[in-house]
């Protein structure tokens, strides 16, 4: 459904004075989205969404520092100076050694942060969403914006996730990657980094419905075991994609191959991922399925204890 500017504009320029019933007319008669429309005052809406930030800071608190582990051993594998087994044994020695500083190095608070981050803004969203869908049940003639929702919480999650993401890959790059690399990471490792992460964004927060819905239709599973199962299986079928375009976007980094014919620079990129796609893959998955499939089904289970 289409939305006009000046309608935009003039819901936003009036919200300020008008009531919760008020404001959800007034978003009707304009054919804006609920989702846009939502007033957020009411002290039941706060307390949902103040136990949104909670369990995100506090899941991803526990799924941070296996990530981060995880993250560096993907950079030093592709840079070619560690295994992951060497670097996460080496990763998890110093950790064990010295708590503190880990918890205090950037790499762990930037990780904490990416994930903290998408998980709050995902929380959130959908709160403002099922609360702005329970006050316009009842009323007749209400249009529908379910898609719309749905598209605005992918896209803003996804936003929020892949600025947090090239952040923190930035450094781990620079900070963990081959030493000859250039100061300066290229356009196209980046472009590949943010479809990664719509990919992954998309399997952790979106797919999973659906996939439950598929498996409640064919099979006698209860909703929460079928939400549960999707939530831990869509995430990781997706790294045997995501994981390549990660280390592709690493090669591009390490490995300019400028002085390369386009050909044979190409031939050279396909021999390094075919050389490493099982044990980036297997990372990636280790990685993934702490971060949105254990972390999705502790995220949903302590918000609808909230």
């Amino acid at each position: 459904m289409s939305m006009e500017k000046n309608d935009v504009e003039q819901l936003f320029a009036t919200s300020s004075s008008l009531s919760l019933t008020e404001r959800d007319r007034h978003a009707t008669i304009h054919n804006i989205p609920p989702f846009l429309g939502t007033n957020i005052s009411s002290s039941e809406l706060i307390m949902k969404l103040t136990g949104d930030v909670v369990v995100a800071f506090g899941v991803t608190l526990g799924i941070a520092p296996f990530m981060s582990v995880i993250d560096k051993s993907i950079v030093q594998r592709a840079a070619g100076t560690h295994t992951i087994v060497e670097s996460a044994c080496s990763s998890v020695t110093s950790m064990l050694q010295n708590p503190k500083t880990f918890v205090k190095s950037p790499a762990f608070l930037m990780m904490w942060g990416v994930y903290a981050a998408t998980y709050t803004t995902a929380n959130c969203l959908k709160t403002i969403l099922e609360h702005q869908e329970n006050n316009v049940r009842n009323e007749k003639n209400q249009p529908s914006h379910a898609g719309v929702n749905k598209f605005g919480i992918f896209a803003f999650t996804t936003a929020v996730n892949s600025a947090t993401t090239m952040m923190k890959d930035q450094f781990y790059a620079k900070h963990f990657g081959s030493k000859t690399s250039s100061s300066k990471v290229p356009f196209i490792s980046f472009a590949l980094w943010g479809l990664r992460d719509c990919l992954v964004i998309g399997s952790a927060f979106i797919l999973p419905e659906y996939v439950c819905q598929i498996l409640k239709q064919r099979t006698d599973l209860e909703h929460v075991t079928a939400l549960q199962i999707s939530q831990l299986t869509c995430p990781v079928a997706t790294q045997v994609i995501a994981g390549p375009i990660q280390l592709l976007g690493l090669d591009f980094y390490n490995r300019p191959l400028a002085d390369l014919s386009y050909k044979a620079a190409t031939i050279e990129r396909i021999k390094f991922q075919c050389a490493n796609f099982g044990s980036i893959v297997g990372a990636r998955i280790a990685r993934i399925a702490p971060a949105y499939g254990i972390g999705g089904v502790g995220n949903t289970y302590f918000r609808e204890k909230w």
